[in-house]
């Protein structure tokens, strides 16, 4: 089996490094990470949560979905940041490389929307995954904080039977994962979680065990939390809030190590995807005539710092 990750940044990195185990990983990703692997014939992951090393060997990996023209492959996971996802998929058809499903590991809200408008009738399933990780630098990955992964078929005919499947192989890889019927649900429960972890992170600069040890960051959570529970119950989504509120804390306390995604890109100077995480609760509570001041806030604040960087 052929699975072709579609962006080596932290989390597709630790998911090819973990595939390598079963399947034949592929890997596309930018020249800073990828030529350090070309060079080293490795990419190093260190998972913390076992105090181990590991260097695997991924079948190919390239800079350029152009190398892999016309090719077709089992699985094509996505894992570029949300704001790319239009931009690949159309890369992607415009090589001609296809997949008999595609997988949107990502964060975010409606990134299944974007997808389809590239690939139509296509399988499209979406990955939620609660691990923490992030490039320690060029060719290092690390595995900050083991999390159970979630999958659900969005469309295509076939698209929940290939969720299953993609979920038996990762979890032969080593990475606790299940398919699930009730993925949009999922999906608002992951974006609650990135709604209070990254922009809180990347404003203060901020470990995610902040939001847990910091009494006025847990009382905050609550806050944005509330915010996110009515937006989704408008919405039709069974929500409840302490259950929320909880799971935001268990997984800032079980990825405390981690850097956040949001914080990772701002240290680099690069966007974030504050625009598809606190900025669509915004602008789903403003179609429900729901006030989000605390995410909108948060967005304003995370817009500012991202600006800021992007000028140095």
């Amino acid at each position: 089996m052929n699975i072709l990750i579609a962006g080596m940044g932290a989390i597709g990195s630790l998911f090819a490094g973990y595939l390598t185990s079963v399947v034949n990983v592929h890997g596309v990703g930018r020249s800073w990470h990828i030529n350090e692997i070309k060079n080293r014939g490795y990419l190093t992951v260190k998972i913390l949560h076992k105090g181990e090393e590991r260097k695997v060997k991924l079948k190919s990996i390239s800079t350029s979905f152009k190398d892999y023209e016309n090719q077709f492959f089992d699985y094509i996971i996505v894992s570029v940041k949300a704001y790319d996802t239009k931009a690949v998929l159309e890369e992607l058809v415009r090589y001609n490389v296809r997949g008999k499903c595609y997988a949107l590991l990502q964060n975010g809200y409606g990134n299944e929307d974007v997808a389809k408008g590239v690939l139509g009738e296509a399988n499209i399933v979406r990955i939620l995954t609660n691990n923490g990780a992030y490039i320690e630098s060029p060719g290092v990955v690390v595995h900050a904080g083991l999390g159970e992964t979630f999958i659900g078929g969005v469309y295509g005919a076939n698209s929940q039977y290939y969720a299953k499947e993609l979920a038996g192989i990762i979890n032969r890889s080593g990475l606790p994962a299940r398919a699930v019927d009730n993925i949009e649900e999922l999906v608002f429960m992951k974006l609650v979680v990135n709604a209070v972890i990254n922009p809180l992170t990347a404003i203060l600069n901020v470990k995610n065990k902040a939001i847990v040890e910091v009494e006025h960051l847990r009382e905050l959570a609550g806050s944005i939390v509330r915010e996110v529970v009515a937006v989704a119950k408008a919405k039709g989504i069974k929500m409840d809030y302490k259950k929320a509120l909880n799971m935001v804390l268990e997984v800032a306390r079980k990825t405390g190590e981690n850097i956040s995604s949001m914080l990772q890109d701002i240290r680099r100077g690069k966007r974030t995807e504050i625009d598809f995480i606190n900025g669509a609760i915004v602008e789903l509570a403003e179609k429900y005539k729901i006030n989000t001041p605390i995410n909108k806030c948060l967005y304003m604040l995370v817009k500012a710092v991202e600006a800021k960087h992007l000028k140095q």
